[in-house]
């Protein structure tokens, strides 16, 4: 190689290496403080802090989250209910039988797990896309619906969100 060439390929080269190392650190350091990680703040709640109603568009265009503070009987309700019902095939961060359940506010809306919960059967009929893909993703194990109420379905959910972040460290400076 030509020494002019060298003269600005080395520099050029150090400064793309130091600008990769800063960003990444700043990116770190982004990561540690926020606590939960917004790609996973959608309707979830952070132990005790209420759930997430929706998120809202500011003017400078960035999300914030409007958080409502959730009954704690109606969690403690929720979570009896989870017990009774729901624990014998599914954790809030494991795979039991059927999926985990933690995150469950992103990946459907409300309306559709109560529907799921329900009557599971119905909505793999109708040929609903995730049902299907959950039907055969778990070996075609059929749900069992349950005679629950909507509001002790919306409790199980409330228990779920709200514990799903416990035990999760937040590293802040």
């Amino acid at each position: 190689m030509s020494k002019n060439l060298l003269e600005i390929a080395m520099p050029a080269s150090l400064l793309v290496v130091a600008g990769a190392i800063g960003g990444c650190l700043l990116l770190l350091g982004g990561e540690l403080t926020r606590f939960p990680p917004d790609e996973l703040v959608n309707e979830s709640t952070c132990s005790g802090m209420g759930v997430a109603d929706s998120s809202q568009a500011t003017s400078s265009g960035a999300q914030t989250l409007v958080v409502s503070e959730v009954d704690p009987a109606a969690i403690a309700a929720g979570d009896a209910l989870f017990k009774g019902n729901c624990a014998q095939c599914h954790a809030l961060h494991d795979v039991v039988v059927g999926p985990a359940l933690a995150g469950i506010g992103q990946r459907r809306p409300r309306a559709w797990t109560v529907s799921w919960v329900k009557n599971s059967s119905k909505l793999v009929a109708s040929g609903d896309e995730y049902a299907v893909k959950i039907f055969h993703q778990y070996q075609k194990q059929q749900m069992p619906s349950f005679q629950l109420s909507n509001e002790e379905i919306n409790q199980i959910i409330d228990y779920v969100e709200s514990e799903q972040w416990r035990g999760m460290v937040s590293v802040v400076d």
